[in-house]
């Protein structure tokens, strides 16, 4: 049979083997397929001819017997090596590292990567002459835009609530006592706007808040109003303020009547009418976690904290039974507040409230482990919330959420107990979701960034991403979600995520962020940031009147919504203001407390009486 006929018959044609201890071989020099190998039987030919096996075995027979040997005992110790290698790391990581400082601990020590980078900063670097004109001259921009916008809300709205900033109307959505006036204070002192502060605290001593007979929000009120008149009050200790804060508050006193001590949406003060507003008997973690002074509500949030396995807090709570409703668990809308406050409670009682700091530390540990998400296109880490049992992520990113990196930067920055290496997990975190809130103004075409993102569902947990690369990491390594540089992305089609809302409400929370992670680090792309954000601000939000939100972020020329809330000039034009502005000492972050709309509060010391009669439980 010639060479041709085994082809056709569909035998593969196979050289002369010339010796050792392979295969029998054809008559005319060819090996005909199946082959015999080994005394087998087993016939793995098909109508294509040589399987891959096949044509493997046959290969590694046509070797020396000396090479094949060598070839064995490489692929047989790969895998002890391996095993050798991993084990000696794992060891090295144990016990090479440097004793850790005594304190509170909540991560798994073996997940967190000691970095050369470390130590932070602990304060804002030093800038050049021009850097330092450069930035007084962008803080007097920003006190520029808020003259602005607060005299087009003096000549048309003042003393109603906000500015309807292309009509040239006005709203009273909050209460009608001037909220915009009341809730500037603190901002006014700041930037030196003399004559406009006393006309605001003008209308404070004006205004009867017991005489209102219809219901207020009890949340808004307390932290627009109370933050506004007490920030004003600590910079000036003028008592007439005080006297009117205590007036307020006893206006609001009637909210605490639920069967739990929860406070209720909303009162009226005049009646004491409270009214539910998110379901019967239901309160919201928001707004409990704003009053959490209150030791009742603290016990609350504590017992329910350890009887939960994720160290989360549930977003909705029954007011008649203090017991948790559902198993929803998010840092953005309806619960932000309660989990900012958990540390800055800590902070403001000159860190002596140490249960605040340890639910802040065991919440911390949650949000990592269950609430963070990286992406799959830019690798954007990102937090979202989670619904149900096994919890179900929604993968929505909200604008509202981007506090957070503020937060764990202050975390890094106040708690002296935190260790070294969590210190640096949390400086991580904070600079990954800061990129993405960054990324989320720079994708669109007007600089300004979407309400709510929707991620795809291709989004992975985090934390089990940070582990597998931790075990490999060297110093200067960075983790999963974190880049120096992140790319931006004009293309929708690319992008890792949708505009869910697509509109920009003058929100402060990701610049606020950059304020505190550039006094916390002294890195100054975080001021260059926050300019690229007030640029924006000022080509798409300005109107003849003042600044308005904006609908479709994602265009060249978005249209105006008839809005300026309070928190535009109380919040976000504060936030830009400090970032450009020369630190002073004056807003200390270890000496100042900025509670959730920005007003400034001083570090302050219980008395030993308070701390009997209130039994408040101090370290």
């Amino acid at each position: 049979m010639s060479s041709a006929e085994h082809v056709e018959e569909g035998y593969p044609l196979a050289p002369l083997h010339t010796g050792g201890d392979g295969p029998d071989i054809h008559e005319n020099g060819l090996l005909p397929n199946p082959i015999i190998l080994g005394g087998g039987h087993r016939r793995t030919r098909s109508r294509s001819g040589w399987t891959p096996f096949s044509k493997f075995l046959a290969k590694f027979y046509s070797f020396r017997p000396i090479v094949r040997l060598l070839i064995f005992l490489t692929l047989g110790l790969l895998p002890i090596y391996y095993v050798v290698i991993h084990i000696g790391v794992d060891l090295y990581r144990y016990f090479g590292r440097p004793p850790r400082p005594p304190g509170y601990t909540w991560m798994d020590e073996e997940d967190i990567v000691d970095n050369a980078s470390w130590p932070i900063p602990p304060h804002a670097l030093p800038h050049g002459e021009l850097s330092s004109q450069v930035w007084k001259k962008r803080a007097q921009e920003v006190k520029d835009a808020f003259a602005h916008a607060y005299h087009g809300y003096e000549t048309y709205a003042f003393p109603k609530d906000e500015l309807l900033p292309i009509t040239r109307g006005a709203s009273n959505y909050f209460n009608g006592w001037g909220v915009t006036a009341v809730d500037s204070l603190d901002t006014m002192l700041m930037m030196g706007f003399e004559e406009e502060y006393q006309r605001g605290i003008d209308l404070v001593e004006k205004t009867q808040y017991g005489e209102l007979d219809h219901g207020v929000p009890f949340f808004e009120t307390s932290i627009r109003y109370f933050g506004g008149i007490l920030a004003a009050y600590a910079k000036t200790n003028n008592s007439m303020l005080l006297q009117k804060a205590d007036e307020l508050g006893e206006a609001l006193l009637p909210a605490f009547d639920s069967k739990a001590g929860l406070p209720y949406f909303s009162v009226n003060p005049k009646t004491g009418h409270t009214e539910e507003h998110w379901g019967q008997d239901v309160v919201i973690l928001a707004e409990m976690g704003t009053c959490q002074m209150v030791e009742r509500i603290r016990k609350l949030m504590e017992r329910h904290q350890n009887y939960l396995s994720n160290n989360l807090l549930s977003v909705f709570f029954n007011s008649a039974s203090g017991t948790p409703v559902g198993a929803h668990f998010s840092v953005g809308a309806l619960a932000d507040s309660a989990y900012e406050y958990l540390l800055k409670q800590y902070l403001l009682t000159n860190q002596k409230e140490t249960k605040a700091m340890d639910m802040y530390l065991r919440a911390t540990k949650g949000i990592i482990e269950n609430l963070l998400f990286i992406s799959h296109e830019r690798q954007l880490l990102f937090v979202t919330d989670t619904d149900g049992y096994p919890a179900r992520p929604s993968y929505i990113f909200e604008h509202l959420s981007c506090f957070l990196p503020g937060l764990f930067a202050l975390g890094v920055h106040t708690l002296p107990l935190l260790p070294p290496a969590q210190r640096q997990l949390h400086l991580w975190i904070a600079e990954g979701l800061a990129n993405t809130c960054y990324l989320s103004y720079m994708d669109q075409k007007s600089g300004l960034g979407p309400d709510e993102m929707q991620f795809w569902m291709n989004s992975e947990k985090w934390y089990p991403k940070y582990k597998d690369w931790a075990r490999w990491a060297r110093a200067g390594d960075l983790p999963p979600g974190v880049v120096r540089e992140p790319k931006v992305e004009k293309s929708t089609s690319k992008r890792d995520y949708a505009n869910r809302k697509n509109t920009y409400l003058l929100r402060p929370e990701t610049v606020e962020s950059f304020f505190i992670l550039y006094r916390v680090t002294g890195e100054e792309k975080w001021r260059e940031r926050g300019y690229h954000i007030f640029q924006a601000i000022e080509d798409k939000a300005k109107t003849e009147y003042g600044y308005a939100g904006i609908v479709g972020v994602d265009m060249a020329r978005p249209s105006h919504m008839d809005t300026m809330p309070s928190y535009f000039l109380a919040e976000t034009l504060k936030y830009l203001w400090l970032l450009f502005a020369e630190d002073d000492g004056q807003y200390d972050l270890k000496k100042i407390v900025f509670n959730t709309e920005a007003h400034p509060l001083p570090v302050f010391e219980w008395t030993a009486e308070q701390i009997r009669a209130w039994k408040i439980p101090v370290a």
